[in-house]
């Protein structure tokens, strides 16, 4: 089977699953082509040398991980969409830096994280 066809059918599952409101986290089970029961479905040849749906897969986390850069707006605020995780947020001025540690947690509503500046 062509390993683009499969990284298009993983890449596919993944944006799916984590799209769902459901989904809490995904797992891969396995990855070596040793160690597979299904042909094609590694991420990582018998040589150690990765195929496209690693790199796929690779590309997608690199994309997904909570990093922003940005000014805030006229009332203070910084928004931003983040995966259920622990944060480390800094805050520069032209007079002082200051760091704070928040958890973004399951909620209905916009979690506000106040910053004495």
């Amino acid at each position: 089977m062509n390993e683009y066809v499969i990284a298009d059918d993983l890449e596919v599952m993944l944006r799916e699953a984590l799209a769902h409101l459901a989904v809490e986290g995904i797992m891969l089970w396995g990855f070596w082509e040793l160690f597979m029961t299904r042909d094609n479905a590694h991420l990582v040849n018998v040589e150690g040398d990765i195929n496209e749906a690693k790199n796929r897969f690779l590309a997608l986390k690199q994309k997904w991980l909570s990093h922003s850069h940005a000014h805030v707006d006229e009332q203070g605020h910084f928004n931003f969409r983040g995966f259920y995780e622990t944060y480390n947020v800094e805050a520069v001025t032209p007079l002082k830096k200051i760091a704070k540690t928040f958890l973004l947690d399951k909620g209905d509503s916009p979690m506000v994280v106040p910053i004495d500046l």
